[in-house]
């Protein structure tokens, strides 16, 4: 088994190993605030903790200092999958730490959330509590869309689902409806919560005598909604998303790229700003583009 520690003789010392700002810490060390976390859907946290014990982990949980103790900042599903490993009787020695190398407002650590991820992606509902906290501190949305640089459709979305009454909140969460569904429901009943709630149970309703668990766009039956344009891409990959909506046995990373794309499309983000925010790794040295060589000129045969 592959563990993280910093071995002084045969046997570890009790106390954190630090270079710079990355610190191996002992996970008693770490103290872990649920409140603070927005995270709700946390996936299959035993194979997390299963690759944890046989490979360490390889991207660093983020805290801060506070009275000699580590705060989690960011690494909440990572800290859990560690949790039940030592209650499974596994040995994790320490975790990698990055401690903050500034002091952070409360602020500037609920913004982290939004665009600092770096495990399990948020789930829209999930990034809709980020934007509650934000709003709470008295940020407008045109503060929200410059800090984080989503596209303003897209924190209105979050904002509307903010708005829903928890009965559909919980519909959501358990999987019976999609997020950007219970939106466009939202959006075509002028955000009038009984109505929302009315179209919302019907739509689950639609999706079950159809045989589907997860209601989606595809299930409402809002003439509104029913009569947007989408582009024939959207039309195709809502198809795909319908088909494996509520099931076990799909790929969740693949399951997870299908619906950002919807949701971004749905938001009017733009190709390049969605390649930009998903797919490039920022922290890489971009691939300058192959030279095109000149064909070769022909010369002309001597007679």
């Amino acid at each position: 088994m592959k563990t993280q520690t910093a071995k002084s003789g045969s046997k570890p010392a009790a106390t954190a190993f630090q270079t710079g700002n990355y610190s191996l810490v002992p996970p008693s060390q770490i103290i872990v605030d649920e409140k603070k976390n927005p995270r709700e859907d946390y996936g299959n946290v035993e194979e997390l903790m299963l690759s944890i014990v046989e490979n360490g982990i390889r991207n660093p949980l983020k805290g801060y200092l506070k009275d000699g103790k580590v705060i989690l900042r960011e690494g909440f599903r990572r800290m859990r999958a560690v949790k039940l490993a030592l209650e499974k009787g596994k040995t994790v020695e320490r975790v990698p730490v990055i401690i903050e190398d500034r002091p952070m407002s409360e602020e500037e650590r609920t913004l982290e959330f939004l665009i600092n991820n770096d495990g399990k992606p948020f789930t829209m509902l999930e990034q809709s509590e980020v934007i509650r906290r934000l709003m709470n501190f008295e940020w407008k949305v045109t503060d929200i869309v410059r800090k984080t640089g989503k596209a303003r459709g897209y924190i209105e979305n979050l904002i509307m689902l903010t708005k829903v009454p928890m009965k559909i909140q919980n519909y959501i969460k358990e999987g019976k409806i999609s997020a950007h569904a219970v939106i466009q429901i939202m959006q075509a009943v002028k955000q009038n919560p009984d109505a929302a709630a009315k179209e919302v149970e019907a739509a689950i309703q639609a999706a079950k005598e159809s045989g589907k668990e997860k209601a989606t766009p595809k299930h409402v039956g809002t003439k509104k909604v029913k009569s947007q344009s989408y582009g024939k891409f959207y039309k195709w990959a809502e198809e795909i998303a319908d088909a494996i909506a509520g099931r076990k046995d799909v790929f969740k990373q693949r399951e997870e790229v299908l619906d950002k794309m919807l949701i971004a499309f749905e938001n009017g983000q733009s190709a390049s700003q969605f390649a930009q925010s998903y797919f490039v790794d920022k922290s890489k040295t971009p691939a300058q583009p192959a030279s095109k060589k000149s064909p070769a000129k022909k010369t002309a045969k001597k007679k």
